[in-house]
């Protein structure tokens, strides 16, 4: 097979490893494309031999999902399909190639005083693994999240097609919503090449205030009850032990930061301190151990902690972000049923991080079965009726 591959993006550009794993499968071979026609020609050869494919931007979300369906992989590395990089200030728009670095176009931005909601994932994640991760931060509320900052998109198919959604405006979506169906999806139903995403003006001013409380309800109880004249940007609530930390993030014209700051109780911290508690999140949990999100309205908070406590004990919560209505829980792998369990209980959405290279999953990584399984199981027969494209990745083992 590796033959089929080196005719289509030269002998240079496939490797052939001893020993490496990826999800659960061996690792046949690497593939690095140029551009997205060499991406979709090689999806083709994969789809005429039946040969599982996974594609692989930076790497720091490989260990999200299900393991594979399947013993033999090929991992398909999109680092060079980076060309193309059109950042327009004045529309307030970017189009990028997949495989451009989220460190690089938030030096871009910067440039031309803009950003992006993707500045805040790790400067060496790429764009297009980016959005077919749909990865979790504390930057993100329950309306600001990547797929609504996706306004157009490009991806190859299992069938060696390219296809194209959406455009370079918000108001471009007529019929179904395919930009956001790909998002998050695991490359299960087709490989990002671009995307057309829009930007932000970069804040004036930024300033994190941190308040000390001597229980996670009395910071439940104080986030509640904050009477400020807007929301913060973002907001963590960190229990370690003996209370908890309510972390804000306010952003904006310095006058407006000030009066936040003012209405709010606690203390001016550096910039680290959001820092630090973005990488929490970023860094995958240790071997043994499952990094679990629940998530329901803004209002379901303090149930979801009550539920998470009563499974996984007061040592296990890690975050909890109430603009975003989650609450984030480490514990150990065997317990993740329980804790499934629960999630479908209080009707909670249930993801799982497991640590990179980890053993066969208890359970789904996605918690029960949502209602949708079977159009979901119909849309991956129609966009890849040879499951080649991370075959059981997905919810259901889709």
């Amino acid at each position: 097979m590796s033959d089929a591959f080196e005719a289509i993006v030269g002998v240079a550009h496939v490797e052939r490893p001893a020993r490496l794993r990826l999800a659960g499968a061996r690792v046949d071979a690497i593939v690095r494309p140029a551009n997205a026609r060499e991406l979709a020609a090689c999806l083709r050869a994969a789809s005429e031999a039946k040969l599982a494919v996974v594609a692989c931007g930076g790497g720091t979300r490989q260990h999200f999902g299900n393991p594979l369906d399947t013993e033999v992989c090929v991992r398909v590395e999109l680092a060079r399909i980076a060309a193309h990089v059109d950042v327009d200030p004045d529309e307030g728009i970017a189009t990028l190639d997949a495989g451009v670095r989220i460190g690089e176009l938030d030096a871009r931005l910067e440039a031309c005083g803009k950003t992006s909601l993707l500045a805040s994932l790790p400067a060496e994640g790429t764009i297009g693994g980016a959005l077919a991760a749909d990865p979790f931060g504390p930057d993100w509320t329950l309306d600001r999240r990547l797929p609504n900052e996706l306004l157009g998109i490009e991806v190859a198919l299992a069938n060696g097609e390219l296809a194209a959604a959406g455009g370079r405006v918000v108001k471009n979506v007529t019929g179904f919503d395919l930009v956001r169906l790909y998002c998050g999806s695991l490359g299960t139903l087709g490989v990002i090449t671009r995307a057309t995403f829009r930007l932000r003006a970069r804040p004036e001013c930024e300033r994190i205030v941190r308040a000390r409380f001597p229980s996670l309800e009395a910071g439940l109880r104080a986030f509640a009850g904050a009477d400020v004249s807007a929301e913060p940007a973002a907001a963590a609530l960190r229990p370690d032990g003996t209370g908890a930390e309510l972390y804000y993030r306010l952003i904006g014209d310095a006058k407006a930061v000030e009066r936040q700051a003012a209405q709010l109780s606690g203390e001016s911290v550096p910039l680290e301190a959001w820092a630090r508690v973005r990488a929490g999140l970023a860094t995958p949990p240790a071997v043994g151990l499952a990094r679990v999100r629940l998530c329901a309205r803004r209002s379901d908070v303090a149930g979801l902690c009550r539920a998470a406590l009563d499974v996984a004990g007061a040592g296990a919560l890690r975050e909890v972000l109430p603009l975003a209505g989650s609450v984030v829980v480490e514990i150990e792998d065997a317990r993740l049923p329980l804790l499934s369990a629960a999630a479908e209980r209080v009707d909670a959405v249930f993801f799982a991080e497991r640590a990179p290279g980890a053993g066969p999953a208890p359970c789904d990584v996605y918690g029960a079965p949502p209602d949708s399984l079977a159009l979901m199981r119909a849309l991956k027969a129609r966009f890849d009726p040879q499951r080649v494209l991370s075959p059981g990745r997905f919810v259901g083992g889709i």
